[in-house]
């Protein structure tokens, strides 16, 4: 993304990357293009978001897919060692590419996030 957004003669558009899911017959409702603006301003997001996650000191479940084809699997492990929390978690995805709410992993996920909340209220003495 990085070349397409310095490239002095970028197109107005791209083709869009939507439906990176493993299971069969699942679709994501995506845009079938992408204004290349629009992933400029996502490359700066993506950088000033780098550079405050230490600010993040809540307790933080980092969620990865070991097979995405939009974000390296290398990006987890990173955003875990960042985030100023000192409860971190770093939950690795076995089925499913970068939608993964859609996913073969979907059901593992809503498990794993409850849990993960469900303990958090509770070392805060909250009933869940």
């Amino acid at each position: 993304m990085s070349e397409l957004v310095l490239a002095g003669n970028a197109p107005d558009r791209i083709p869009g990357i939507g439906s990176d899911i493993k299971a069969e017959n699942v679709f994501e409702l995506a845009y079938t293009e992408v204004p290349v603006n629009c992933l400029c301003e996502a490359s700066t997001l993506m950088g000033a978001t780098g550079n405050i996650l230490h600010k993040v000191v809540c307790p933080t479940l980092v969620i990865q897919s070991r097979d995405d084809h939009v974000v390296p699997p290398s990006n987890g492990p990173l955003i875990a060692q960042t985030v100023g929390s000192r409860d971190v978690r770093l939950l690795w995805l076995a089925d499913s590419y970068h939608v993964a709410t859609l996913d073969n992993d979907k059901d593992f996920i809503v498990e794993r996030a409850g849990k993960f909340i469900s303990e958090i209220a509770s070392d805060l003495g909250m009933i869940v």
